[in-house]
């Protein structure tokens, strides 16, 4: 039996409902995961350079707070790049976030990150539609986007990063990460700008796992199969090391291997 498998660049976009409730998904997960961290797993470094997992928890906290205080996000990002001028915008938004934030004592993050999540949640559902449709180049111009509308972030963005960030924490302690559903369509997003920027050679993308699935990457048919680990796969997509070698045809393999995509 031959298994069908979905054009990437034309999987739909996650509505902006679907999106609030991945994002609140994700929220809940990250909470659960970090309650149940103990004191020496709060020193151990992450995938995420020069970041302990304290300091990958100020970053989530930094996000919700930003997200439900706008004038916090702005007043962090004006600071950080007068602070740190030689990072991009971002990578100076999120240092100045754990500047902020990196030295709470744990009990103290863990009821910002259960208090600032749902908050987070309630006011990207509450952006207006003209704000949403606003571009952000002008606040991140070192971080071309598929989509510069703000939508982008609240719908895609928002859920991917603390998705990752939980992967990055499962990692870095050697506990377990509990799956949910909905990260199939996380998976999917990811899998969709991949395919719209694609410029390599037309191949099926087979990824293994509760949140994989079967995709065609590229114009014209697919010669070439390659498979990989969905996790494993957003990792690779993202700049992170992975574990498991893709498996494929050396020239899809390699093009796969060096396509980022935003996280």
């Amino acid at each position: 039996m031959t298994l069908t498998a979905e054009p990437a660049r034309e999987i739909r976009p996650t509505s902006p409902d679907l999106a609030a409730s991945l994002t609140a998904a994700e929220a809940a997960a990250f909470l659960a995961a970090a309650r149940e961290l103990d004191g020496d797993d709060w020193s151990k470094p992450t995938d995420c350079a020069e970041w302990t997992v304290r300091e990958l928890l100020a970053h989530v906290v930094g996000q919700f707070e930003g997200a439900a205080k706008p004038w916090v996000f702005l007043r962090r990002h004006r600071l950080g790049h007068r602070r740190y001028p030689s990072l991009r915008r971002l990578d100076a938004m999120t240092r100045q976030q754990v500047d902020d934030l990196g030295r709470r004592p744990p009990a103290e993050v863990i009821g910002m990150l259960a208090r600032l999540g749902p908050k987070a949640v309630r006011a990207n559902r509450r952006v207006p539609q003209f704000v949403r449709r606003l571009p952000v180049t002008r606040l991140f111009p070192d971080d071309p986007l598929p989509d510069p509308r703000l939508a982008y972030i609240l719908d895609v963005i928002a859920a991917r990063d603390i998705w990752m960030h939980r992967v990055d924490l499962s990692r870095a302690t050697g506990r377990p990460r509990v799956h949910g559903d909905h990260e199939t369509e996380i998976v999917a997003q990811v899998v969709r700008d991949l395919g719209v920027a694609w410029s390599g050679p037309a191949l099926v993308l087979e990824l293994t796992g509760p949140a994989g699935g079967r995709w065609t990457l590229g114009a014209g048919r697919p010669d070439a199969t390659v498979r990989l680990d969905a996790v494993e796969c957003l990792r690779l997509l993202s700049g992170r090391p992975i574990e498991s070698p893709v498996d494929g045809d050396p020239e899809a393999t390699g093009t796969l291997a060096a396509a980022r995509v935003p996280f």
